[in-house]
């Protein structure tokens, strides 16, 4: 949005100052609140509306960026925030929890997810936490309390049920979240080690098309197995095969 706004001062400048002074402390600031640094060379666009523009560098340049005076007088700021500042939006990005240890032995994670809030048809996606916590009007958010640790049919009981609580407030949720994700028994039987080790192997699958899948997942799950402890998959996929 400032490329095309300095693109639209350009072409409408009736006045071009070179070399108009370097920036002193504190006395400018960039069109997120920054600072600007002292020393740095500026020049002015003067527009047919007779409106100052500040740009860095001491004549026009393709790196130039908007500046604007920081004592909260510059009519140009005003009017800039106008235009751009309500249009400004933050945006999410996918990023997968992996439990850990300490996880395990408290036996529940909080998971956070998001989707688009203007598009039905989006896919639901797990964000992190800071995410879940921004202010983001163009998104729908949602957090669960996922049980990762206990008895197999409880954990799948009780994760099940919540699940079906959150897809109503975000549409999808179960279409990406097993009940029995990242799950780990408490004595684990030999049918739990072997459908581990078949998450595990799905996850590997995944993970060759899935930039974002956590490195770490399969790696602790295949040292958990071949030693046969007890906490083995304590990082790995659950029996529920993770996301679909």
């Amino acid at each position: 949005m400032d490329r095309e706004l300095i693109n639209i001062i350009t072409r409408d400048t009736e006045t071009l100052i070179k070399s108009a002074g370097t920036t002193e402390h504190l006395e400018f600031i960039d069109g997120n609140d920054n600072p600007i640094s002292v020393g740095i060379p500026y020049h002015i666009h003067i527009t047919s509306d007779k409106s100052y523009w500040y740009m860095t560098s001491a004549e026009h340049e393709t790196n130039s960026i908007l500046i604007f005076k920081a004592d909260g007088n510059d009519p140009s700021f005003v009017r800039y925030r106008k235009l751009y500042g309500s249009n400004r939006q933050t945006y999410l990005y996918e990023s997968r929890y992996v439990p850990t240890e300490i996880d395990y032995r408290q036996g529940s994670i909080q998971l956070h997810f998001a989707k688009p809030a203007n598009d039905t048809s989006a896919k639901v996606f797990e964000i992190s936490q800071d995410d879940f916590l921004k202010d983001t009007t163009n998104y729908l958010k949602t957090q669960i309390n996922f049980i990762i640790k206990g008895e197999r049919n409880d954990v799948e009981t009780r994760n099940q049920r919540l699940i079906d609580v959150r897809d109503l407030q975000l549409p999808g949720l179960k279409e990406i979240l097993q009940p029995l994700r990242f799950f780990q028994p408490s004595k684990p039987t030999k049918e739990d080690v072997i459908e581990r080790l078949e998450g595990f192997v799905q996850e590997r699958v995944e993970g060759a098309t899935t930039p974002t899948a956590p490195a770490t997942t399969t790696t602790t799950s295949t040292t958990s197995y071949s030693g046969g402890g007890s906490s083995g998959g304590s990082s790995g996929g659950g029996g529920g095969g993770g996301y679909s």
